[in-house]
Parts: structure tokens; sequence; C-alpha cells
């Protein structure tokens, strides 16, 4: 059984630093890791340049510009290819208990329609208890929280990827967590406390600058709220498939990656830039204006 860990940073060096020490000193079991930097430039790269050289599992993956949790996280995944779990694990999570990667696979292998399955990090990470048949707690919940999630194989060859077209920072998790229910998968935390910190969320260790892009991100036509409704009415009507493809192929070239958007992605582009400015979400935040005949004409127009 292999197990690959994908971790995205972006500055903050005292939280990366934590988060990888308690990764490879307190977790039990084999396991790789991939980190992709979104181009730090307060001595993370140089920190974790230092790890790749000491920690013979680690890959590091180097960006030249912040693209994002999502385009990040799935180069992460392109170093999974042959793992039996993928866990996304935030930079600003701490290891606390040893048996936590261990806990996650086995409790996934046992219950296969979970997915994707973490641990309640936050008090507002809220759901309906459970008991399952081998005596384990979970929460079941609409959303995985993206800062630790473990993805089995078999979800990610139903769903594809992190969905890229959300900027920086955005409802990726939520929407992975919506595509997983739509599939007959279902999102649950392990209720195990402190089996892992959320330090991120320590008023104490906010980022203003990171908060200033995920604000931007989150209202934003394109990337926020509206384009999240959007894209989930076009899973629900099947005029987009469950399967997420990626908005970028990448190449590296010289050490350096280079980004250009995926051919296959297009037409989905060019139908979001043009339903944000036609459609309105309504007080009681739902989308208006919906015109289904008009937009599967304009679908097929994009795909042909």
């Amino acid at each position: 059984m292999k197990i690959h860990i994908g971790i995205v940073t972006w500055n903050r060096l005292e939280l990366t630093r934590l988060c990888l020490e308690s990764l490879f000193t307190r977790t039990h079991g084999d396991f790789s890791c991939t980190v992709v930097d979104n181009g730090s430039r307060d001595g993370t790269v140089e920190y974790l340049s230092a790890c790749a050289q000491r920690m013979p599992n680690l890959t590091l993956r180097l960006l030249s510009r912040n693209m994002g949790v999502s385009v990040a996280s799935n180069l992460a995944w392109d170093d999974a290819r042959q793992a039996d779990f993928f866990i996304k694990l935030d930079n600003d999570v701490e290891i606390c208990d040893p048996d936590w990667l261990l806990r996650l696979v086995r409790v996934s292998q046992a219950n296969p329609t979970l997915g994707p399955l973490g641990y309640r990090l936050c008090s507002w990470h809220t759901g309906t208890a459970r008991t399952l048949s081998d005596g384990t707690r979970v929460t079941m919940v609409s959303c995985c929280n993206g800062a630790c999630a473990c993805i089995p194989r078999i979800l990610h060859e139903k769903l594809g990827f992190w969905n890229e077209g959300y900027g920086r920072y955005g409802y990726e998790d939520l929407e992975y967590s919506w595509r997983a229910l739509k599939a007959g998968f279902f999102p649950a935390y392990i209720e195990r406390d402190q089996a892992l910190v959320h330090h991120g969320t320590d008023p104490k260790q906010i980022n203003l600058e990171q908060e200033e892009m995920k604000k931007e991100s989150r209202t934003s036509a394109l990337h926020g709220t509206k384009a999240y409704l959007l894209y989930l009415f076009l899973f629900e009507q099947g005029l987009l498939p469950l399967k997420m493809g990626r908005k970028y192929l990448i190449q590296e070239v010289n050490g350096r990656y280079i980004f250009t958007l995926n051919g296959e992605y297009k037409h989905v582009q060019k139908l979001m830039n043009m339903l944000v400015k036609t459609v309105q979400i309504t007080q009681d935040g739902e989308l208006s204006c919906l015109d289904l005949h008009a937009w599967q004409s304009a679908f097929k127009t994009n795909t042909n």
C-alpha cells in the first residue's frame, strides 16, 4: 500500500517548519511527500531545499509565482500516480498523533464509500455523528476541509482533480466534496480530538496578505460564490462531467514550470465568462435568470 502526501506552501515559514518537522518525526508508517511552493519569498524556499536534501521521501516543486492552491495541489498529485491514497495536507497543520495517517487509511480501506476523509480541525466543522461497523466514530459532513483530506485512488479515478477555476483560493474543497456526494461517496471526519492542530485558524497566525488574496478570489465573479454555484449547476445538469480535468497544462523546462491553458478547458472558460455576466445571485444564495436551453446551446457551440 502506497501513501502520498501533498503540501502547498506560500510564505508562513514558521508554520511550514512546524508542519514538516512534526510530519516527518511523529508520523508512523511509510509515505512519500511532495511539497509545492507557490513562489515564497520569506526564506521558505531555502528551508524546503534543505529539507529535500535530508529527507529522501520528499519531492520539492518550486513555482516562480503563486498559481493557487488547486493548481499546486494537482501538481503534487502527479507524484502520486502509483499511490493507493493521496493526502492533501495544509502547511499550517501540526501533527500531534503519530497514528493519524494509518488511522485515516485504515478507516478509508474498511469503508470504501467514505471520502474524502479527514479530521475535525475547527469548531464550526459540524455534521451528523455516526459509528461505523468497526466501531470508529465519524462525523458525516457536506464538506471535508482541504486542510486534511484523504482521497482513495478509486475516488480520484471518478472525480479527477481539484477544480483549478477558482483562482488562488476558493471553493475547491467544498466543490470536490459536493462532487464526491454526487458520485456516491460520503465526506467525513474521524472523531479524534487533537490528532492534528490547525494553527492557521489562530487569529495570531493570520497572514494579512494571504487573507486579502482569499477575499479577492472568493468575491470575484469568475472565481467566487457565483462561479461555485454555476459549476454546481453545470455538474447537476450534466453539462460538465463530475470528473474534472485540469485548467492548466504544466511543463518543466530547465527547472522552471511553464503553465499553458489546457485546450480541453477552453470551452469551459468561455462558457463561464459568458454566464457570470448574465446570472445573478438571489438574497437566498441561489442563481437567478436561468435559461437552461440557451445555456445548453451555448455549451454545445463552445465544444464544437
